[in-house]
């Protein structure tokens, strides 16, 4: 910066006062969830309160930090989980409010409910009613775990994250670049062999030729043997292209059309019956919660979770 000595002493002190920012902006759309990412140079964000949009009632709350996230944390992990886990699910979701309410900053809103774009959001009294008898040990137990980790965000080369997370992986997480084609240096491919254990860790579906075809749009010859071929996976296992009847496919695609609990899977079929044998469950980038749970109780902290599924990330304290 260039020092101008022809300024009086009251101007110059003036000067002093007033703060400099330098921000730079890229916008990239994506093409799955998260349908569209921004990335820019970390300015300070306020992250005291959020405006919130309740899709129910098309309603904007405003909620501070602390209660929004424990809305968040209440609706997207169980009451049941580690405490540590619990500390690492509320970094990443105070992570990524930040992260949309930066995206949103042109909206009267900093971000929605909705889970299928956001994150999911439920209100005290829609938590106490889920928890029944055991809502107040659960409530405790989440705010204590919000109390110790909050205003905490996920930051890597000094700039917030985008804290993407989901249910459970196939014992191994996905590359952002395999699941929505755009490439996050600190949301790559970790083991997290927990998962495995998970009691959910397979799932099956069951299609009739008639139902593929309805669902997938496609029209299936009488000798079914060859309707899924060319199948070609990523390191994790995800279902990357398939040939589906002579027809290139998402893995992406089989999975929202069948409404599958992820792209990892493998396909039988007997007398004109197709099984879906499918291992985790969501998209399978960032946190597995599942995961994070599992490593909680390996003694981890969340710390330690945090950096496991970030690679290359810090914790900092937002001001």
């Amino acid at each position: 910066m260039k020092k101008i000595f022809s300024l009086s002493v009251i101007l110059l002190a003036v000067l002093l006062l007033l703060p400099l920012y330098a921000l730079t902006n890229e916008q990239i759309t994506e093409t799955a969830t998260p349908e569209s990412a921004q990335t820019m140079a970390d300015a300070q964000i306020s992250g005291d309160d959020f405006k919130v949009l309740i899709t129910e009632t098309n309603k904007i709350e405003t909620l501070s930090a602390e209660d929004y996230i424990f809305g968040v944390v209440a609706g997207e992990m169980p009451a049941l989980y580690e405490e540590e886990a619990l500390k690492a699910q509320a970094v990443c979701a105070y992570t990524f409010a930040l992260w949309r309410k930066r995206e949103n900053s042109d909206k009267d809103y900093d971000i929605s409910d909705d889970y299928t774009t956001d994150q999911c959001y439920i209100s005290p009294e829609d938590a106490r009613k889920k928890w029944g008898s055991n809502a107040e040990t659960h409530e405790q137990k989440i705010r204590n775990a919000i109390k110790a980790v909050l205003l905490q965000k996920l930051t890597y080369n000094g700039d917030i994250i985008l804290s993407v997370y989901h249910s459970l992986s196939s014992g191994k997480t996905e590359s952002a670049k395999n699941v929505w084609g755009k490439e996050y240096p600190y949301l790559q491919a970790v083991a997290s062999v927990g998962d495995k254990l998970a009691a959910n860790y397979i799932s099956t579906a069951q299609f009739t030729t008639e139902q593929l075809e309805t669902a997938l749009k496609i029209t299936i010859p009488k000798d079914t043997k060859n309707v899924f071929s060319d199948i070609k996976r990523t390191e994790s296992g995800t279902v990357k292209n398939i040939t589906v009847c002579d027809q290139k496919m998402k893995g992406s695609e089989v999975r929202s059309a069948l409404q599958l609990k992820s792209s990892n899977f493998e396909i039988t079929q007997k007398d004109g019956v197709f099984t879906f044998t499918v291992y985790g469950y969501g998209h399978g980038v960032g946190l597995s919660q599942n995961g994070a749970n599992y490593m909680a109780k390996q003694g981890s902290d969340y710390k330690e979770i945090l950096t496991h599924y970030y690679t290359g990330c810090e914790i900092m304290r937002n001001s």
